[in-house]
């Protein structure tokens, strides 16, 4: 049981720390203990050094030799602090002595509480700095090079230090033995040493209110004995006084849908944390500036959200039927759906002609039709290229000859599993095709009618709060940008038409995403990176409507579409309240303009199997899932797909911008009318990215004009992030 629990939570565990473990298994400690005893020492291998070290904290190990003890026994004739008197001589005697467990257990209320500690307070002060002039580069809507912005100065913050607890100076030297060790890295609990003191002359002290609060406001815990993890204590004070649990605080336990415990928080501590939350940033609008974008009326809908979606789950033949059949169905389902989405985007192309389905071939003789069916397989041969294509009917071979128009861009341009249309005609066994035609979006689209007054919306993606290379102090000066610190007339202008801020994915570094990351981090704990999120978004002005999805990073789905971040990780960001989550993918409209906003894991399967494309140039990439209408094409290669019953990756609807993140570069493009950016990062080049050689282009603030859907501005804050 003890080998199965760990591994559903990714950590090892040897033989020999097994044997040591498993008799106190679910009846001395649990598992999220003995998890977070080895998430403290910073490994997922739990050997024997770490169990010994373990039962130890936990009172269950001693190197020592256990000796018998006999049962003291008081008199009638003498007194009870006679015997208290012996005992604390035995104890002076001898450096180790076992105690028995019942006396914990069922009399604690005869052992007087001897703990006293102080805490210090932390103090934290933040200098912002003046802001000087800086210059922003504006750009016509064909997208024409910007040259960023430079602001000049400096933000430091101070996170105070970590306060020291101090042990009373006097203590019952009877509780030093009787209490459960407790370690300096789980608990400030401090039990106190063994003094030569009067026991008349010790004073009993009570333990500091705000541990007193926390204690109280845990949720408590229901133990029936019955091997649940909790051993045999009711919901007592006695368990977390002793610190059974660790750390002397009660946990909260976060439950899932089927109430099955999905996450163990524990009550922080003042002072417990060595990092920052950036609790102390704290940034209010300019007085008297003018933000022009509170009076224009929001206009904005979610056009398209995966949470919206409604999937009727795989139907079962009979009670008989295998786990095999049911997952074969659901796969099936998935791109039958992607099949007959395409099919009415085809439709849409009046060059398409005559579209039949693969199984009625055989009836066609001498005319030229078209088939639409998913790539299988694709290769080059002598004379042409050689393709599999199959729809809901059947699969046969094409080929198309190097001769034909566009015949090689062609080839290089289709991803397995995307949907291709072949026109020409059929053979035996065998489809000669004479020109290929690729979903795309059209080259030519209506014109939208103009808005009243010029609105902005800012993008941004991958900000990745929590690691060590995340711009905080670039980050910071952006809100201070937006909270009116501008420079220069035409900063101003911008700044007050800012309505809209889209994040596209990667919002914090998350926890165990690949290895060696818990080195990378500067906030290794999940949950305070989001709390460190909502910190330093709750600067963003109230009237700025904050859209923000997930990515690979974030605590949601692996898999796309990712329908939103957990919400028991990412509480504070769904308690902002000018904040709107939504899903990887999503389409939103604003004043009627469609933005469709991906992270851009697809970027990665495009890299693999189109030549020339790499992360440098992202905006490529994302021109050739626009040319497929589809945001990750191929099934089953880098990019985890969910096998939902409908195909929510395809872009049914044509886009007037296309925003995507992931591989922290920005760039941008026009491709038929639809404006493509990738919108960079706010993270300086880790250690993985140089070992694959791409270099970011951290904290660059680009403004989307909404009435054209075009760049209008881009603001870099680059100089402010280390490491660049």
């Amino acid at each position: 049981m003890l080998i199965e629990d760990l591994i559903k939570n990714k950590y090892l565990i040897t033989p020999s720390a097994y044997y040591l473990l498993e008799p106190h298994y679910k009846r001395d400690f649990t598992l999220a203990e003995l998890i977070k005893f080895a998430k403290a020492r910073g490994t997922f291998v739990i050997d024997s050094s770490i169990a010994e070290a373990f039962l130890t904290e936990k009172g269950l190990f001693s190197t020592g030799e256990l000796t018998e003890q006999t049962p003291l026994e008081v008199s009638e004739e003498e007194p009870l602090e006679a015997s208290q008197e012996e005992i604390h001589e035995d104890f002076a005697e001898s450096d180790e002595i076992p105690v028995p467990e019942t006396v914990t257990a069922s009399r604690p209320e005869e052992i007087p509480s001897s703990e006293d500690f102080e805490s210090a307070e932390a103090s934290g002060s933040i200098s912002t700095g003046d802001v000087v002039e800086s210059e922003v580069s504006t750009a016509s809507s064909e997208g024409e090079s910007f040259e960023p912005a430079e602001i000049v100065g400096e933000t430091s913050i101070s996170t105070g230090t970590t306060p020291e607890l101090r042990q009373s100076p006097t203590s019952n030297p009877v509780e030093e033995p009787i209490s459960s060790e407790i370690s300096e890295d789980e608990s400030f609990v401090s039990t106190g040493t063994l003094e030569s003191a009067e026991p008349e002359d010790s004073v009993i002290g009570s333990p500091d209110e705000s541990l007193t609060e926390v204690v109280e406001d845990s949720l408590p815990l229901e133990s029936n004995g019955n091997g649940n993890g909790y051993g045999n204590y009711a919901d007592s004070e006695e368990y977390y006084e002793n610190g059974e649990n660790g750390n002397g605080v009660k946990p909260k336990i976060v439950y899932g849908d089927y109430g099955i415990p999905i996450a163990y928080v524990g009550e922080d501590v003042e002072g417990e944390k060595s990092y920052s939350t950036y609790k102390d940033v704290v940034i209010k609008p300019r007085e008297g500036f003018h933000y022009r974008a509170k009076e224009i009326p929001d206009d904005w809908e979610l056009a398209f959200d995966v949470k919206n979606v409604k999937f009727e789950a795989p139907k079962v033949k009979n009670a008989a039927s295998k786990e095999g059949e049911i997952i074969i169905q659901a796969y099936s389902s998935y791109f039958k759906s992607r099949l007959r989405k395409m099919r009415r985007i085809f439709r849409e192309n009046p060059e398409i002609g005559t579209v039949i389905d693969i199984a009625k071939l055989s009836y066609v003789r001498d005319d030229e039709v078209t088939i639409i069916g998913l790539v299988n397989d694709k290769r080059e041969t002598a004379k042409g290229y050689m393709f599999e294509v199959e729809d809901a009917t059947g699969r046969v071979k094409v080929f198309l000859g190097r001769d034909k128009e566009n015949a090689s861009q062609a080839y290089n341009a289709i991803m397995p599993d995307s949907v291709v249309a072949f026109r020409g005609q059929p053979g035996r066994g065998i489809f000669f095709a004479n020109r290929v035609f690729l979903p795309d979006v059209p080259k030519f689209r209506r014109e939208k009618p103009p808005l009243e007054e010029k609105v902005y919306a800012i993008l941004l993606s991958d900000i990745h709060v929590g690691s060590n290379k995340f711009c905080e102090k670039a980050f910071e000066k952006f809100l201070e940008w937006l909270n009116g610190e501008v420079n220069s007339r035409a900063e101003e202008e911008l700044v007050s038409r800012i309505k809209y801020m889209i994040i596209g994915g990667d919002v914090v570094d998350g926890v165990g995403i690949y290895p060696g990351q818990y080195n990378e981090l500067a906030i290794p704990d999940i949950f305070d990176q989001y709390e460190a999120l909502a910190n330093l978004l709750r600067n963003v002005p109230d009237h700025i409507t904050m859209f923000i999805g997930p990515g690979n990073h974030d605590a949601a789905r692996t898999a796309l579409p990712q329908p939103g971040f957990y919400e028991e990780y990412a509480k504070p960001i769904y308690k902002l309240k000018n904040a709107v989550i939504i899903s990887n993918p999503a389409v939103i409209n604003l004043h009627g303009r469609e933005f469709l906003i991906a992270h851009g894991r697809g970027i990665e399967d495009v890299v693999d199997f189109i030549p020339g494309r790499t992360h440098h140039k992202p905006a490529e990439a994302m021109v050739d899932l626009l040319k497929l209408r589809h945001l990750a094409p191929t099934f089953g290669n880098k990019v985890p797909i969910a096998p939902d019953p409908e195909d929510t990756l395809v872009i049914e609807s044509v886009p007037d911008l296309f925003q995507a993140g992931h591989v922290h570069v920005m760039e941008h493009r026009v491709y038929n009318g639809v404006f493509v950016i990738n919108s960079g990062t706010w993270q300086a080049q880790t250690e993985f990215q140089k070992m694959v050689n791409i270099v970011p282009t951290p904290a660059r603030v680009p403004i989307i004009d909404v009435e054209t859907a075009r760049l209008r501005a881009v603001v870099s804050f680059e100089q402010f992030c280390e490491g660049v």
